[in-house]
């Protein structure tokens, strides 16, 4: 057969295997997405220059057949050597290893069989030795898409043996929302051959979770980030935002940091390069400009010059043991004399307003127009929670999260009793109106956005922890700041009624006490602001 025979062969049976794959509800379950040949084709091009090339999680074997292709491209050697000595790969799911041999074995013309390098295993339990004929130095390439969506959660078909198991084996890496996903990049950094190179899809939680920041420091120490792509055109539109970093293992102590190379979409195109992360932080920064997130320097030197929001405020949240001590303890309002304290929630938080009495909100599976809180009775569920509650009696913030701009309602009464998992702010009295200016300030939703990216539930939305939030920088310039408060104030008392130019006024008066430059920094953020649409 001609060699465009052996292509056309090989695509229709990966194209089978994918549908036939994909259909399955179990692999959708377990968080398995199959590559477009396009954007394995991409990637690959992005790692594999010689030698061996390993999937730890192959599917349908997009990635190795587009590794097939690249090694013979680049001269590697003929196909049938190719598949028999340079592939290797592993599932947990026998029928997607029976069609990647199949695939592979007729893009070369061998029988399936001849595929040795491809096992059924699983790659996290077994760690190298599931390929006994595995180079011994290591792979020069890893590649592929491995699954998503947590498997280390009870939830997951894992039983708890395997958690365990994995635990064991990763130590530090795995935590209590450690993504499967991001232990197959530690899994690669381990089997890599000095210099060998890797890209694997992750989602993009990779970026920004906590959970995953050993991961990525582990990524930076042993190696360097050479690249990262960013899929902005809906790879697996409706399933998950993706990302891929490309990973060098270092060949000794030696390697530089080197800037890293933007890639983005199905050809992987390169768009710009940026500085390296350095170990400890999360990396949505390096692709805040790809989503259109404005640049407003570095958040180092502002903290440096006037500290951080931590320093002058407590900052807290409520787990999840908060939430279920209110179960139970909530009710509807009785009326006008009813003197127990509003339960607020996300839902309930605007910007500089609180919308408790106007809108319902959802808690314990069930909707509420008044929701108010019995707090005796939370102390008699839970002590400890009502405690923390009855601590929360102050003059205090409360921010949201899952927003578009960081959103953030003032409480002077000191009496709302705050769901989890809003964030609680508690200045002195005298710093409250200046506080919720900073966290209201155009300039903190675009260093939150940067932060968060990969965060949240849906790209372009703020998702900040407690500690993220006490990081934000203060402002600079105190006679802007004290301008902005007292416009903040305003801005709550107005609620609602509040007019485009109040905000613009609000927000260039906070762009001068952060000592911005605009640069679209305003347009940016009135374009995301709730209250553009009532304007």
């Amino acid at each position: 057969m001609t060699d465009r025979h052996l292509d056309l062969a090989a695509d229709r049976l990966a194209a089978a295997a994918a549908c036939r794959l994909q259909e399955a509800g179990d692999r959708r379950r377990r968080g398995v997405f199959f590559t477009p040949p396009d954007v394995a084709a991409a990637l690959a091009d992005q790692v594999v220059e010689r030698g061996t090339v390993l999937d730890p999680a192959c599917g349908s074997g997009a990635f190795l057949l587009a590794a097939a292709r690249r090694l013979l491209a680049v001269g590697t050697s003929d196909r049938r050597s190719i598949v028999r000595g340079h592939l290797f790969g592993a599932d947990v799911d026998p029928a997607s290893v029976a069609a990647t041999r199949r695939i592979l074995g007729a893009w070369a013309d061998v029988d399936s069989d001849e595929v040795a390098g491809v096992v059924v295993a699983d790659p996290l339990r077994d760690g190298a030795s599931a390929w006994p004929d595995r180079p011994v130095d290591g792979f020069d390439a890893v590649v592929g898409n491995p699954p998503f969506l947590g498997q280390l959660r009870a939830s997951t078909s894992r039983t708890g043996g395997e958690r365990l198991l994995l635990r064991e084996r990763f130590g530090g890496l795995v935590a209590a929302y450690t993504d499967a996903a991001w232990l197959f990049l530690a899994l690669g950094m381990d089997v890599l051959a000095p210099g060998g190179r890797m890209v694997l899809i992750q989602p993009q939680s990779l970026l920004s979770a906590r959970d995953a920041g050993p991961v990525r420091d582990l990524m930076v120490t042993s190696g360097r980030l050479v690249g990262l792509w960013l899929d902005r055109s809906g790879v697996f539109a409706g399933h998950a935002e993706v990302c891929a970093p490309v990973v060098e293992r270092r060949a000794d102590g030696t390697l530089p940091h080197g800037q890293v190379r933007l890639l983005v979409d199905r050809s992987a195109e390169l768009v710009g390069e940026v500085p390296p992360p350095a170990p400890g932080g999360p990396w949505g920064s390096l692709v805040g400009g790809l989503l259109g997130i404005p640049e407003v320097g570095s958040m180092d030197g502002q903290q440096a010059s006037a500290g951080r929001i931590g320093d002058r405020a407590g900052v807290t949240a409520g787990f999840r043991q908060h939430y279920y001590a209110l179960v139970g303890a909530v009710h509807e309002r009785s009326g006008p004399g009813d003197r127990r304290p509003p339960l607020v929630t996300t839902s309930s938080v605007d910007p500089l307003h609180s919308r408790w009495s106007t809108t319902t909100c959802r808690f314990d599976g069930r909707r509420w127009a008044l929701p108010v809180v019995d707090l005796a009775a939370v102390s008699v569920v839970d002590p400890v929670v009502g405690a923390w509650l009855e601590a929360r009696h102050r003059p205090k913030l409360l921010v949201a999260t899952q927003t578009t701009v960081v959103e953030v309602v003032a409480d002077p009464a000191g009496d709302m009793v705050p769901l989890t998992p809003l964030v609680v702010v508690e200045p002195e009295p005298e710093e409250l109106w200046h506080l919720a200016a900073a966290l209201s300030a155009p300039a903190v939703s675009a260093m939150a956005a940067r932060l968060s990216v990969g965060a949240a539930r849906s790209a372009g939305r703020i998702k900040l922890s407690a500690r993220q939030v006490a990081d934000l920088p203060v402002p600079t310039d105190r006679t802007a700041w004290d301008e902005g408060a007292g416009l903040a104030m305003a801005l709550h008392e107005a609620g609602r009624t509040a007019t485009q130019e109040a905000w613009l006024e609000f927000g260039e008066a906070m762009g001068r006490a952060y000592e911005t430059p605009d640069g679209g920094l305003l347009e940016w953020w009135w374009a995301r602001h709730p209250a553009r649409s009532r304007a």
